[in-house]
């Protein structure tokens, strides 16, 4: 079982010289990158993903794997949906894309971040009330109805009250400088639109947090696992950013893909806890099985989206 201090050790170790690598030297110059590119580093991640879970396998036990593998595979599905806001909060600020990628690795350490704190909270909390699970699964039912039938995450960059504090506090230049968060204007020391970016992606990323930690808690209710899954996940998010703007039309009916692995999920945690508290025989704990389901929503809701285009998307 992974639950030593050197296991946790040395996946942390890992994890900050991969960030390392991704700021020095990936994104170490402001450029664009273009599909071709963001196909291999997608491809890079998700290999470094897959040798984890390996790692996992060996050095964990055969359902720690499983149980990586299903919470990756969910968190990546719903760090597409991440994505989708992040293309929304670049545009409203005009974010050069040349600037793109710097912009996503800083939004991605605010989400590995945002994570660690929902993580150690629901250990916490779970640990002291195992009911708190039922309320979780509730959640995530709740979430998955919302996001099928009223709409999916509204984010209105203007309004984000973050970024509307912060212009009281300090003033904002009109023009980016670079990557740089702040700069002078008329000689006064101004914060860039730039930094603005930062901030609202940072925001976001707590928002996005409270819906993709549950998730995996239904999956798995192991600290490690929860972590590693998560935390590979979003590291994989950068270049798959630049693969979402070129196929976009692929995703149409993804909302309702995810709304049916978030509610598969809940469902799935509120009758495994009801079945530990009533001590009822044949838990349904088959990793396997859980992660079959979640890849062919997921894979099905891609192939209905290429099988009934939208009608807009055959008229030039």
């Amino acid at each position: 079982m992974l639950e030593t201090f050197n296991h946790w050790l040395i996946f942390n170790a890992v994890l900050v010289a991969l960030l390392i690598f991704d700021l020095l030297i990936l994104t170490r110059k402001s450029r664009v990158v273009g599909m071709k590119e963001a196909a291999w580093l997608t491809a890079f991640w998700t290999l470094v993903a897959g040798a984890v879970g390996v790692w996992i396998f060996v050095a964990g036990s055969e359902q720690q794997g499983g149980e990586y593998f299903a919470g990756y595979v969910a968190e990546r599905a719903l760090s597409i949906d991440n994505l989708f806001v992040f293309i929304v909060i670049f545009g409203y600020f005009s974010l050069p894309k040349s600037y793109e990628a710097r912009g996503l690795l800083f939004g991605i350490v605010g989400a590995l971040l945002a994570r660690a704190v929902f993580i150690a909270a629901g250990v916490a909390v779970i640990s002291a009330f195992a009911w708190f699970l039922y309320i979780l699964g509730a959640f995530l039912i709740y979430t998955a109805y919302k996001l099928a039938f009223v709409g999916d995450h509204e984010v209105d960059p203007g309004k984000n009250i973050a970024v509307r504090l912060f212009r009281k506090l300090m003033p904002v230049s009109d023009e980016f400088d670079g990557t740089k968060f702040f700069t002078r204007v008329n000689g006064v020391r101004a914060a860039t639109p730039f930094l603005l970016v930062i901030i609202v992606l940072a925001t976001t990323d707590v928002v996005f947090a409270i819906d993709s930690i549950p998730t995996v808690f239904g999956i798995t209710d192991d600290p490690f696992i929860v972590w590693s899954s998560n935390a590979m996940a979003v590291l994989g998010m950068r270049p798959l950013f630049f693969l979402l703007v070129g196929m976009v039309k692929l995703f149409r009916y993804l909302q309702f893909g995810l709304a049916a692995i978030l509610g598969f999920v809940g469902l799935k945690m509120i009758v495994e806890t009801a079945f530990e508290d009533f001590h009822v025989i044949g838990k349904l704990e088959d990793i396997y099985l859980s992660l079959v389901i979640i890849l062919g929503i997921l894979i099905g809701s891609v192939l209905l989206s290429i099988i009934l285009p939208d009608d807009d998307d055959d008229i030039d």
